[in-house]
């Protein structure tokens, strides 16, 4: 993603880069994306509770709609993941940030 900024004006040192990345993707010739609809376990993960008292959500109250239909198969689970350079880039000062979402275990969006 960060090389891709250089395609219009590429210098030896982006190629080279370049060069050491598909190097590095090289050796992950069988590397697959895996469909898996097992659900991920969070149990050894602690449950964080906040005081929402002092906010603009004091108050609020959150539910299911009546007229809701019933639920027609097994439940999911979303999980996001995600991580920032904030300094990424030295000249410019921009930043880089990469997101994963998962739906059970299996990768949706990055």
């Amino acid at each position: 993603m960060t090389l891709s900024r250089f395609r219009a004006c590429p210098r030896q040192g982006h190629l080279d880069r370049v060069k050491r990345v598909i190097g590095y993707l090289s050796k992950f010739k069988h590397g697959v994306i895996c469909i898996r609809t097992d659900k991920p376990d969070y149990s050894n993960i602690p449950k964080k509770e906040y005081d929402w008292f002092y906010t603009c959500y004091a108050g609020a109250r959150g539910g299911i709609p009546e007229d809701c239909p019933t639920p027609r198969d097994n439940s999911v689970v979303t999980t996001t993941y995600v991580d920032a350079n904030l300094f990424h880039d030295m000249i410019s000062g921009r930043s880089v940030t990469g997101i994963l979402h998962l739906l059970n275990m299996t990768p949706i969006d990055w």
